[in-house]
Order: C-alpha cells, then structure tokens, then sequence
C-alpha cells in the first residue's frame, strides 16, 4: 500500500512481542502522545524512528506514565469484525468462519494426542539437544502467542464506558466475547505446544510442530490483510476500512483498578510458569524411569556356554555349565545408570527380589542378574556381578549379551539381533516383554488388567486356573495331578498357604508336582519333584528329603522354595535324574523325558540322555481324568520285553541311590 494509503486506513507499524512488546500480527496499534500532538489525531508519525519508539508496551508491574497514556486503535484481525459488523452481514460470517476453522484445527490437533494412554506416547526419555529445545520452545511459543496479551490489553485499556463513549453504535459484550476468543485460541495453541514438547524426542519434530501450530492461529491476521487488498469482495475490502480502526483510545478516567490491572499483567508470566512447571514434572519423571516399563520379563536364547566363569563372592574362579534359560524369568527396575533404567533378576519362585538373608550361614543369597545401558558400548547388554567372559575380563561393562549400537531409551524399543558370549559370540534373539497391562487382552483374556497395571489371573474358570505375569500358562484341574506311563506314579502339583498366586508353589511361571507314589522301592522318605527351569522340566531326587515339610524345617523349607535358581543352586548337577527335552509348555504333559546316565567330558553337557520312548514326540505323562487312567500302549510298550526297561533295568534305582 502507499503511504497516503495507510494514513487514511489508520495502519501503524507494530514490532513483535519481544519482552513483553505486542506484535504485528495483533493488529493492536498505538501512539505516541508526541506523535498525537504533532498531528490531527487521524494519522501517523511515518518517522521510523519515531514509530519503533511509539509501540513499545511494557507488560510489567512498572508501566511508565507515557507509556500508559499512549492512544491505541482496534487490532487489524478479523476478531475485531466479530462486534464492528453486523451479525447478518458478510463480513461477519467471513470473520466468524476464520475464527470457527482456527478453533477446529487447534481442537483436531488437540484431540489427536492419545488421551486413553497418553503417557504411553511420552518417551523414556531424551538426549541433551531434545531436552534444551523443549525448553527454549516454551519461550519460543510464549514470545509467538500474541492472542492472550492482546485481548487482556484491549480489556484492561477499554473499558465498558469508555468504549460506549466511542462506540455507541456497537455493544460492548460483542467486544468481550472477541476478547475471550482470543484468550481460548491462546490457551488452545499453549496446550497444544506443552503436548507436543513432552511426546517429542527430535529437536526438528519440535520446532516444525510449533511454527505449524502458529499458522493456525495467525488465520485472522493473514485473513484480515487479504480482505483489506480486496482479494475477497469490495464489501470485505469496506468492512476492514471502517471508522472503528481510525479511533484513537487514551488514557481515559474509566481505567481498570489497579489490582485488576496487575492481575492481567500477571497472566503472562501464569502462562510462562504453568508450561514450565508442566514440563518439569514430566522431565523429572523421565530421569527416574517413570514412563518405562517397571517390570518386564526376559525370555533368553537356548543356549550353552559350558565353560562359564564364576567369580565367587569370597575369591577365586569356578567354571559351571552356563544355561542361559535359567535366567528367564521377571526383572524389576531399580535405579537407572547413563540415564536409563536398570532391570534386575527376581526370584524364580513368585517374581519378587530375592531374600537378602539366608537362614544358615551354609545357604547362599542370590544376586540377580542385570539388563542395563552401557555408554560404553552404545548398547543394552545383560550381565551378572559374578560372571566374566573370562579370568581376565575386568572390562567395565562385563556383558554376557548385548544388542546392537543404540541410543534408545526404552529397552522395548531395541531391535535387531543381539550378541551372545558361550565361548565365542554369535548373534541370537532376546525377547523382552512388559508386564504392565493396559486392558484385559494384556492379560490375554484370562485374568482382569488391575489399576496398577498388574494382571489379576482367574482361579478355576471352567477348570482351567492361569499363572504367569500376563495369565499366559494354563492348568486345567485334571493336571494339577499327572500319571507316568511306566508305573502309573502320581505326581501333584504342590500348594501351600503361604505360595502367593493360588497357593501354588511355582518356578518359571510353572506349577511344582511332588511325587506321591507308584515307584516300586523308593522309600518313603525320600522326596523326588519335578519343576521347570527356563526352558526344560527337571526331576530332582533328594534322598531323605521329605524332612524339609516337618515344621522343624519350615523356615528352611519356606527359603529354599522361595529363592530356587537353577543356575545358582547347580541344579543339574547335584539333584537331577531325569530331564526332559526343550520345551515351552504348561505342564510336563505331552513332553519327551529322559534319564541322565553317565557324566563327564567325554558326554554333552547334560551327560548320557536315555530316551523314555523310543518314538519322539510319545510323551510320558498324563493328566489324571477318568479317561486315560489307566496303563497305556506306551507304558507296556516300555515294559514289554526289549522295551526301555528290560534295556536298562538298573538306571531308575540306581541313578536315584548315586545321587
């Protein structure tokens, strides 16, 4: 436009808001009482000098009496044609559409979040880049947002009475509710912001995010100026040129009280100090893991490292057969290190840590293993204090598996292979799962999600109880007893008031079966078990071992049931006779077993393995229902003359009395 021009539309040429100044993009022009009284009160002084000087507003407590006393005209937008325009006019539909589509994108953009599990979309947390640009953009937003400072400017300089004097022919409640649009189209885009700094873990999302939701609400600005040009109509081009953009608002004897005055003012520094505060909370809870899973539960690979090194608690080496199975099981997180959380091993028995006293000094205490960040090596790994790659391993990230190179925050989030070390490496998977549940399918449909986030599994529906962090395992009632094949020997599923998840006693998520009877010749005071240990079921003979239920040794008893680990407790190699293949099942039900013979170098790791069938896939128990209660095809198959136990007579008693 040319000069002339804007001195008859009345246009001014306001700055930005920068420390506290109203911008542009308000519309909300002012001036000088030099620039009033060199004039005639209908134009402008064009000096760039003189206009810089001229529209400065100091938002602060401390107003100077110049500054206060400076006229101010209507702001350039298409909220002000909200109360100059008649209600059944162009203008006015135009404006009230700019105002409705400006509301609906802020709204969409709000509604698009994920309100039914928002924190779910917050990261675990971000680099130092992310985290300085997140708060520089609260400062950023708070500068661009010019809608909530304009209207509470407007209304602390207009009052009611002064505005009747210089408008009589407009109402004035048409000029509030312009004055609340603009605040709720502020509030919108700073609410709006917030939710996109916390969900954001890029310094680029962060800053494209914000200047997008600024064009939002700039629509009546930029709307305003293409009427003014006449791209809409003439009538549109008329209603932007209106007497009511010409008339100048002094100081005027109708002002605001003071206190209300200083309360406007206020508001700013409210917004400032709630998107601060909003934004601390969550940083804070970041750093102390609060939106990483807290619990998880590790399924490692099926892999042996025969010539694991042990660094014992008193000094010295010790090389055991390493399964890595027998570290399957739930991790809880405590503490964090290089700014991630750290998950540690819980006992086998119920998923809480394990004792830290033993009740005879002769018993060890576990120490669970870990899964944590190494900065060191750009990676998650899993590691124990007490296990090396070797004697010599005295590296400061000890790391038994590692992923690959990654920089995430959330051990959910790593993907790809990870390394393995059984002597030499090799790349493996690792399966990690969160316990926490968001909704009954998390559960897997067998036990109701809890407000905690914990799965509450069902006991006895339809004869089916289920166990495990997500009520994955299945025990049907006909299987709480299963029968061999050989004998028809009983095995029971052991229960105890003091078990915790429907009494049962449990490892690895699997119930416990205690012999009780069927085998000709075992004494009765000998106790033999059978229980899973990551990834196969074991069947433990302890000779005289039926003691440890006598209530002399309940404490004992209670300890050892509580704190079993088949790694720590060499399980394999001091109490087991019979084992089966590998397996992921419920129950020993429908699982091929096999005696263990002879041991040493010369065997595998798990010495001679015997075959109870000689057809794979037979199986050797069964549930205990009235239908197959009886001695089936393959126990007299076993029986029967060249059968198993006409081959190896000796291996049932006499590997139980060697052990």
């Amino acid at each position: 436009m040319t000069e002339a021009r804007d001195t008859e539309a009345g246009f001014a040429a306001p700055q930005s808001i920068a420390t506290g100044r109203l911008s542009e993009k308000s519309g909300l022009v002012f001036r000088s009482n030099a620039a009033v009284a060199s004039g005639n009160g209908e134009s402008f002084d064009e000096d760039p000098s003189t206009k810089i000087a001229a529209t400065v507003v100091d938002l602060n407590d401390d107003d100077s009496k110049e500054e206060e006393n400076d006229p101010i005209t209507l702001p350039e937008s298409t909220h002000t044609l909200l109360f100059t325009e008649p209600i059944t006019s162009i203008s006015f539909c135009w404006a009230f559409v700019i105002a409705a589509g400006s509301f609906l994108c802020l709204i969409l953009a709000l509604l698009d979040n994920p309100w039914g599990n928002f924190q779910n979309n917050i990261p675990a947390n971000v680099n130092p880049p992310v985290r300085f640009a997140q708060y520089c953009s609260i400062f950023i937003a708070l500068l661009m947002e010019e809608e909530i400072p304009t209207a509470l400017y407007l209304l602390r300089r207009i009052p009611q009475q002064y505005f009747n004097s210089k408008f009589p022919d407009l109402v004035y409640s048409k000029f509030v509710c312009s004055c609340v649009i603009r605040i709720l189209s502020g509030y919108l885009f700073l609410l709006n912001v917030l939710l996109i700094l916390v969900q954001s873990s890029g310094v680029l999302d962060i800053f494209y995010d914000v200047l997008a939701l600024q064009f939002l609400q700039q629509l009546d600005d930029i709307a305003f100026s293409l009427a003014r040009m006449s791209v809409m109509s003439k009538r549109m081009k008329d209603a932007t040129n209106r007497k009511y953009f010409q008339i100048e608002f002094n100081k005027s004897k109708f002002g605001q009280g003071r206190k209300l005055s200083i309360f406007l003012k206020g508001i700013y520094f409210i917004n400032m100090f709630g998107l601060l505060a909003g934004m601390i909370v969550v940083t804070l809870r970041q750093k102390a893991g609060h939106y990483t899973c807290s619990e998880i539960t590790a399924k490692l690979p099926d892999m042996l490292w025969e010539n694991g090194v042990v660094r014992l608690p008193g000094g010295g080496y010790e090389e055991m057969i390493l399964n890595y199975p027998y570290f399957n099981g739930v991790y809880r997180q405590e503490g964090s290190h290089d700014r991630r959380p750290v998950y540690v091993e819980q006992n086998k028995f119920d998923g809480t840590p394990f004792d830290t006293e033993a009740p005879l000094p002769e018993l060890q205490v576990k120490l669970g293993a870990k899964f944590m960040y190494c900065e060191s090596l750009k990676a998650w790994v899993f590691t124990h204090e007490y296990v090396r790659k070797s004697k010599h391993d005295d590296s400061d990230c000890p790391w038994l598996l590692r992923s690959e190179e990654t920089d995430v925050y959330d051990i959910e989030d790593v993907e790809g292979d990870w390394q393995i070390w059984a002597g030499v490496i090799s790349n493996t998977k690792v399966q990690i799962t969160c316990n926490e549940c968001d909704n009954d399918a998390d559960c897997n449909l067998n036990g109701e999600c809890q407000k905690d986030g914990t799965c509450k599994c069902f006991d006895n529906i339809d004869g089916v109880s289920f166990l495990g962090p997500h009520c994955e395992v299945r025990l049907r009632d006909e299987c709480r007893t299963i029968v061999g094949e050989s004998y028809n020997e009983t095995l029971t599923v052991m229960e105890e008031p003091w078990a915790g998840s429907l009494g049962l006693l449990q490892s690895y998520n699997r119930p416990q079966y205690l012999y009780t009877g069927g085998i000709p010749g075992l004494n009765a005071s000998d106790l033999v078990l059978l229980y899973y240990s990551g990834n196969r079921w074991f069947g433990g003979f302890f000779e005289g071992g039926q003691v440890l239920f006598s209530e002399e040794y309940k404490q004992l008893y209670s300890f050892v049931m509580n704190n079993y680990h088949s790694f720590w407790d060499r399980a394999y190699k001091t109490s087991t006779v019979f084992v089966s293949d590998i397996t992921t099942g419920d129950t020993p039900v429908g699982v091929d077993f096999n005696w263990i013979g002879e041991r040493g170098e010369q065997y595998g790791p798990f010495g001679v393995l015997y075959p109870w069938a000689n057809e794979t896939g037979r199986g050797y128990f069964r549930c205990s229902d009235p239908v197959s209660n009886s001695t089936s095809n393959t126990g007299r198959h076993l029986m029967k003359e060249g059968g198993f136990f006409e081959k190896y007579p000796h291996l049932l008693r006499h590997q139980m009395k060697k052990t």
